[in-house]
């Protein structure tokens, strides 16, 4: 089984074999170790290694632990970052089930729209 992930998974350029972006590497870590900063912008001309750099920090960091079975990956041991189906279940009691999964990196255009992105909202 172990095999079978391991091909499925695509090669990607070390993190630490990435020379010349050291602000953008110290970027992508500070905001891997503390969330609360919100986010890093990466910034460049074409072909300068922004892609690979986040490609590569994806895959030196830690699988995270997720609700199995949510569609939203919530963290199961922290309430306030529970969807309200697995707060309702976490708030009856029931234990949670947990698995693990490896963070994914998600290419996006750079014209996409709030809408493409998480959808349209139907308020009816």
């Amino acid at each position: 089984m172990e095999q079978v992930e391991a091909r499925s998974r695509k090669l990607v350029f070390p993190f630490t074999a990435i020379v010349g972006l050291d602000k953008a590497k110290l970027a992508l870590l500070c905001a891997a170790v503390n969330p609360l900063i919100g986010g890093v912008l990466l910034r460049g001309d074409k072909g300068t290694g922004k892609s690979t750099l986040v490609r590569a920090l994806a895959n030196v960091l830690p699988d995270i632990e997720v609700v199995a079975g949510c569609p939203f990956n919530c963290n199961p041991h922290d309430p306030l970052e529970m969807c309200d189906a697995c707060h309702e279940r976490w708030a009856r009691g029931e234990e949670l089930p947990v698995s693990k999964r490896r963070m994914r990196v998600v290419d996006l255009p750079l014209s996409i729209t709030v809408d493409r992105l998480v959808g349209t909202l139907d308020i009816e």
